[in-house]
């Protein structure tokens, strides 16, 4: 698959494409919506252990977050491992914040 190839989606990960009826915010069961945006920005699978922490302890599902704010997650979870340091939630709220939207979606907020 095209998709595999590209963005090194190891071949046991199941891919599907989305019917008009489904919904980003409800995946099948067993299932996890991911749009190509996301896979540009480096999400890799699987998600790497600080991703998948950072998105339980602020109790969100990838598919809420935005773009920008998984891009800049992503980047600062590759910055870090670069610094040989690991990306804790608590790193992340030095940094910003998680909000929600009035559309579920969590962009990343910069602390002011």
């Amino acid at each position: 698959m095209l998709l595999h190839k590209n963005f090194h989606i190891p071949h046991n990960v199941v891919t599907t494409v989305s019917k008009r009826s489904d919904r980003a915010s409800l995946p099948p069961p067993g299932y996890l919506t991911v749009s190509e945006a996301s896979l540009r920005v480096g999400l890799r699978f699987p998600p790497s252990a600080e991703l998948v922490e950072i998105l339980r302890r602020c109790g969100v599902c990838l598919s809420q977050l935005s773009y920008r704010a998984l891009s800049v997650t992503v980047g600062l979870i590759s910055l870090f491992r670069d610094w040989g340091a690991m990306l804790t939630p608590e790193h992340l709220s030095r940094i910003g914040r998680l909000t929600s939207d009035v559309h579920g979606m969590c962009p990343l907020d910069a602390n002011g």
